[in-house]
């Protein structure tokens, strides 16, 4: 059986996942893990000192209690869900849970173009979308419905975003999802011409052994903008795609301080559910 894992903080955003996250299970016949995590150190659940294992069953009763509360909706019926509390707040181990649980995906909350603040909406999804080797969907609370008929897959088709490619490809199938290409062409030093687009995309399509290299050319869209995050948000409006998907290095320290990550801006500000699958 396939194992979507969401984590939550029972606000709207997670609600939001869940709500994703249950029409893929149904979808896939595929159980959803939920975890919460928390520190215990933090003295808000209380005004009196108490000791710490007292503290701990007592948040644990809370917490299952929250659970309950949470997990009480009509679309959950026929879906086999899992809750796990966490006795540490790391969002960086979200990959590892994700990899010891064997998920095939992760799938989180995010407030939008409001930027993403706050526990599973914020500062937390980048950590995920930067340090998961797990596909992470990001998904916006705004009143859109969910729908995975379209994939559109964001690359410039060099060699590194191969495997990126098939696992997109991958899930499109498990989705039954229709795979859209998308090369965006941008002006400057960074631009080429249809020739140089096209040796790109053949050695692309070769190195990943595909049956057709140049059938596969042709379907692969070419787009001119200003920015990267521009001609993904313009395109996929355009094309009235799903879902966007998109490699990402998943950069950390000061590699992410100077060059930043096009996918962690686009999860960030796309209203549209954004799928990440790390290089």
């Amino acid at each position: 059986m396939k194992t979507i894992l969401i984590p939550v903080d029972f606000s709207k955003e997670s609600e939001q996942a869940l709500i994703v996250g249950a029409s893929i299970a149904k979808r896939i016949s595929a159980k959803l893990v939920l975890t919460h995590m928390t520190e215990f150190d933090d003295v808000s659940l209380t005004q009196e000192p108490i000791d710490s294992m007292t503290k701990r069953i007592d948040y644990s009763k809370l917490t299952a209690k929250r659970f309950d509360e949470f997990l009480n909706k009509d679309f959950l019926q026929d879906i086999i869900v899992e809750p796990v509390l966490q006795n540490h707040l790391d969002f960086s181990s979200i990959s590892s849970m994700a990899t010891n649980i064997s998920a095939d995906l992760i799938v989180m909350g995010s407030r939008g173009n409001k930027g993403i603040a706050e526990m599973t909406t914020g500062s937390n999804t980048e950590k995920v979308v930067r340090s998961s080797s797990v596909p992470v969907l990001v998904v916006k609370n705004n009143g859109i419905n969910f729908s995975s008929e379209t994939i559109l897959f964001v690359s410039d088709f060099k060699e590194e975003s191969i495997e990126a490619y098939k696992r997109i490809s991958q899930i499109s199938e498990m989705l039954n999802s229709k795979l859209s290409l998308l090369y965006i062409n941008l002006p400057g030093k960074n631009f080429k011409s249809t020739k140089q687009m096209d040796e790109t995309l053949f050695n692309f399509f070769t190195k990943a052994e595909h049956p057709d290299p140049v059938s596969a050319i042709k379907k692969v869209n070419r787009y001119a903008d200003f920015t990267i995050e521009e001609g993904i948000n313009n395109y996929s409006y355009l094309s009235s795609a799903d879902i966007i998907a998109i490699p990402t290095h998943g950069r950390t320290g000061l590699s992410h301080l100077l060059y930043g990550s096009i996918s962690e801006n686009v999860a960030n500000h796309s209203m549209k559910p954004v799928l990440t699958v790390k290089i």
